[in-house]
């Protein structure tokens, strides 16, 4: 058998190399959708856990150093995606210093975009939501509200940022009232997606639910 002959014969052609290019394409046509979606959900998990794994080390730290530790969630632009409304958008860890002053204890965690809080269906977030007045003349005023420097700024400069927060106690509950006869309502939900932190209903989302009592830390996913 001729060698050339036989190499000729095992080459693709022109024609060939264009079919397995369109079936390819189309492949990826129809699982592009489930392939996004997986990613996305993927995402909201990890920021989810996140979240989820700072508020269970700030309860473990207060409970080692016998001292209140405060959960704020600041509220501010998102200049790196080109997102100037406000919304909470990252968190951090304080606790009193020698000095008796409030101090930061952990890096400053940015939410990553498309993942948002949504405002609307997170207690934690609403400082209008920390009960009634029965509450407060036991001492319960969480969540709080307030003004502090953060590196909220385009590239991380400081500036005077809004934010609420809570603390969790020496004994591992929380500063947060009981607000229900039903069962503890104090939560922060995430969503996905462009937009969907301003949907009444949005299709995906996760829930971090905070026990007042025992600050334990629970998550729902729909």
């Amino acid at each position: 058998m001729n060698p050339r002959f036989s190499v000729f014969r095992a080459a693709f052609s022109l024609i060939e190399l264009m079919v397995v290019l369109g079936v390819v394409g189309l492949l990826l046509a129809f699982a592009a959708p489930n392939l996004l979606s997986l990613i996305s959900a993927n995402t909201l998990t990890a920021e989810g856990q996140v979240v989820r794994n700072q508020l269970t080390y700030a309860q473990q730290l207060a409970i080692s150093k016998s001292a209140d530790v405060e959960v704020r969630f600041f509220k501010m632009p998102d200049y790196s995606n080109a997102r100037t409304e406000e919304a909470f958008r990252a968190f951090q860890l304080f606790q009193y210093n020698q000095e008796g002053e409030l101090a930061p204890i952990s890096t400053f965690f940015r939410i990553r975009s498309p993942v948002a809080v949504h405002e609307t269906l997170s207690t934690l977030v609403d400082p209008r939501a920390n009960g009634s007045a029965n509450d407060k003349q036991f001492g319960f005023a969480a969540p709080t509200s307030g003004r502090a420097e953060a590196p909220a700024g385009d590239g991380g400069r400081m500036q005077t940022t809004d934010y609420v927060a809570f603390r969790f106690r020496p004994d591992g509950s929380t500063d947060l009232p009981h607000r229900t006869s039903g069962g503890d309502t104090w939560y922060l939900t995430l969503v996905q997606g462009e937009g969907a932190a301003r949907s009444s209903k949005p299709d995906n989302y996760l829930c971090l639910q905070v026990n007042p009592y025992n600050g334990q830390v629970s998550e729902f996913r729909p």
